[in-house]
């Protein structure tokens, strides 16, 4: 077995194990949920084909459900709380909380459903979702979105590596409200790999909060905890792209002709879009997910990739003049749509080797559509202060904060590891011979003065990474990084002349505006959370000196 059945050894993991062994809650099948869920007052059965629905025991003629949230509809992440974080007292305080909060989900009829998070023998972690009848919709796509406890794949689970790891258990009750909780509250002890969702309806706090406790249980295994993209293109090594959603990670990764700019031989295999582990003794990227959770803002009403539909969320339904109910997208009911849909849309595989190359995707405009990083510690550094903006709608925040740079470290939200040991991990793959670099993908240049970097042109310079086309010089504005010298021949007549960073002293100014961001980012999850050492800020600060002496020149006579 790939995970130990072993006694609590806390708290918190005694509660919310306990939950599923009442009177009131019974183990499910993946079939008796789909009958289930079909019968939720708020749930709509359309006439799309559930994809090859036998896979999961479900009836041939299984339809794909609709469920539909309430205002909330994306991720809440300030109803997190990391119990390593707490005092005695906030301690005793939320355990007694929480005993309530199962005390009253008992008393109503529960479900419990099994699965496995992993997709290689090499991890495969059981998973357990325990919720109310009532949530039978969300406990299906929880199914679906990672695998139900089935064959082939508990035949393959049975003959895994065994971790030493507790099952995860994640305990969902979205009914439960608490008048100090507002906005909900889900509660993470990662080292019991155990999480309590309260009061959030939203299907990807179930998926995030699962995955969030199957990559801290790889890192624990010297891997590598990736939210991110994974492909291989042709016989070259593994391409891995990190960034928040609405960065363009789905879009490189599950592009399989590149705009049309791949030949026959550079055939596209995906892994996955959205999360993975590397495992650096073993040679291995591993997929989490057999599915993809994946936006629908993008699908016409009659789009061909209706018919890979598992599952929607929080899109609109209209009735055809045949009678038949069809999903309408393209975000007009609200922000956010989404579906669980098969990866056999394309040509997709559940493993490969570790990366070759990394790119990290900011959404910076004082950087230009791709650089290279020539250190492994500067490559953690740009990693750990990952720039970007939310994308509108995908969590549930104020509209103003939508509007700002934020930094995540390595695209990652929902790491609940120290971030040191993310670094060290990212950096061991490094030093392994990996090779980094920064892409931009929303725009280059100063104020206003903003030019758009078209997915066009992104994909054309992954192609061109993995082919090895591009000649590196070094970038003098920006100590540590690289420039293409030929971007004009391989991308654009105007490459140069709309992205090449200028030594103009408003723009160098930005630059180091920029830098220093990242700096402070750093040297706050130094000084206030003891999570980055040193030797990761110092390229940055290297950077920043060698723009104040261009800047300044007589300073540093």
């Amino acid at each position: 077995m790939a995970t130990v059945n072993r006694v609590p050894a806390g708290p918190w993991r005694a509660i919310i194990e306990t939950a599923m062994h009442a009177n009131s809650v019974r183990k499910v099948s993946m079939r008796e949920l789909y009958e289930l869920a079909r019968q939720q007052p708020e749930v709509i059965a359309t006439d799309h084909p559930f994809y090859r629905p036998q896979q999961f025991g479900l009836p041939n003629d299984a339809r794909v459900l609709v469920s539909n949230d309430g205002a909330v509809v994306g991720r809440t992440a300030r109803a997190r709380i990391l119990v390593r974080n707490l005092d005695r007292r906030e301690s005793d305080r939320l355990q007694a909380m929480l005993r309530e909060a199962v005390y009253q989900f008992n008393r109503r009829p529960g479900l419990h459903l099994e699965g496995i998070v992993g997709l290689h023998p090499d991890f495969m972690v059981k998973a357990h979702l325990v919720s109310p009848r009532s949530d039978a919709k969300n406990m299906l796509d929880w199914g679906v979105n990672f695998l139900p406890f089935l064959e082939p794949w508990s035949a393959l689970y049975a003959e895994s590596r065994q971790l030493d790891e507790p099952d995860i258990i994640a305990f969902a009750d979205p009914e439960w409200s608490h008048p100090d909780y507002p906005h909900g509250c889900v509660i993470i002890d990662e080292t019991e790999n155990c999480i309590a969702i309260l009061g959030l309806r939203y299907f990807g706090e179930r998926k995030k909060g699962t995955l969030t406790l199957a990559w801290t249980i790889g890192v624990r295994h010297n891997m590598v905890a990736c939210h991110g993209g994974i492909k291989t293109i042709g016989d070259r090594p593994p391409v891995a792209v990190f960034g928040l959603s609405g960065s363009g990670k789905s879009s490189i990764t599950n592009s399989l002709d590149h705009e049309g700019l791949l030949t026959e031989d550079e055939r596209v295999t995906v892994i996955h879009d959205d999360a993975f582990l590397i495992d650096l003794e073993n040679d291995c990227a591993v997929a989490l997910e057999p599915s993809l959770f994946d936006k629908t803002d993008a699908l016409a009403f009659d789009d061909p990739l209706l018919r890979y539909f598992y599952s929607a969320q929080n899109v609109a339904v209209t009735a055809t003049p045949e009678g038949e109910r069809r999903i309408v997208a393209e975000d007009v009911r609200n922000a956010n749509g989404r579906c669980i849909k098969s990866r056999d849309m394309f040509r997709h595989a559940d493993s490969c080797s570790r990366p070759g190359m990394v790119i990290w995707l900011q959404k910076d405009t004082s950087l230009p559509p791709i650089c290279k990083v020539k250190g492994s510690r500067l490559a953690v550094a740009m990693g750990a202060s990952l720039s970007t903006m939310r994308a509108k709608g995908v969590e549930n925040v104020d509209a103003k904060e939508l509007e700002r740079l934020v930094i995540e470290p390595f695209a990652n939200p929902f790491r609940v590891h120290s971030l040191v040991e993310d670094c060290e991990q990212f950096r061991k793959l490094f030093k392994m011979g990996c090779e980094c670099y920064i892409m931009n993908t929303h725009a280059f240049g100063v104020g206003d003065r903003l030019v758009d970097i078209p997915k066009e042109l992104s994909l054309a310079i992954v192609t061109h990474l993995v082919r090895g086309d591009i000649q590196w010089r070094d970038w003098r504005g920006f100590y540590g990084m690289m420039l293409p010298k030929n971007g004009n021949e391989l991308f654009a007549a105007n490459y140069d002349r709309l992205y090449k960073p200028r030594r103009s002293k408003t723009y160098l100014t930005f630059l180091r505006d920029r830098l220093q961001d990242r700096i402070t980012f750093l040297s706050n999850k130094r000084d206030l959370e003891n999570e980055m050492p040193n030797h990761f800020i110092a390229p940055l600060v290297q950077a920043r000196h060698a723009i104040d002496r261009i800047l300044s020149p007589d300073l540093y006579v």
